[in-house]
C-alpha cells in the first residue's frame, strides 16, 4: 500500500513537471516579441542631445534639462538639472549658485553640494564642441 502511494506521488510529480515544461514552451514564443517591443519603446524615449549656442553666457546658467557652466577660458561643463535629493527639476541660478526650488539644496559651479538636504553632487553630462555651429552639444542620456 505504501508503494502504491509512492508510485502515485512520483507520477504526479512527473505530470507536474511535464505541465511546467509545456507551459514554458507555450509562453516562450510570446515573451520574445514582447521583449523586442519593450526595447524598441525604450529607444524611442531616449532624449535628444541638447544644443548650446556659441554665445552661451559665462558662468552658471540653466539650458533646458542641463545646468551649464562656461568658464572664463571658454571651457564648458554641464550637469543634469535634477536635484540629487528627490529629483526635482533645477530651474534657477541665484548669485552663482544653483538652487533647488523644492527643498532648497544648493550646488556650486562645479556641481558640488553647498547646502542640503541633498548629499550627492549633480550628475555630470558629456559636453562636445560642435564645429559646425561653434557651440556645444550636451548628451542628456
Amino acid at each position: 500500500m505504501a508503494s502504491d502511494r509512492a508510485r502515485r506521488s512520483t507520477a504526479r510529480r512527473r505530470a507536474g513537471s511535464r505541465r511546467d515544461i509545456l507551459r514554458a514552451l507555450i509562453w516562450l514564443p510570446l515573451l520574445w516579441p514582447a521583449s523586442a517591443l519593450l526595447r524598441r519603446l525604450r529607444s524611442r524615449h531616449e532624449p535628444a542631445p541638447l544644443a548650446l549656442p556659441a554665445d552661451l553666457p559665462r558662468g552658471l546658467s540653466v539650458a533646458g534639462t542641463a545646468i551649464v557652466h562656461r568658464h572664463a577660458d571658454g571651457k564648458v561643463q554641464a550637469w543634469a538639472a535634477r536635484c540629487t535629493h528627490l529629483g526635482c527639476r533645477l530651474d534657477r541660478v541665484v548669485d552663482g549658485v544653483v538652487v533647488c526650488p523644492c527643498h532648497g539644496s544648493r550646488f556650486d559651479a562645479a556641481g558640488r553640494v553647498l547646502a542640503g538636504p541633498a548629499t550627492q553632487p549633480l550628475q555630470p553630462l558629456r559636453v562636445v564642441a560642435d564645429a559646425r555651429t561653434g557651440g556645444w552639444t550636451v548628451d542628456i542620456a
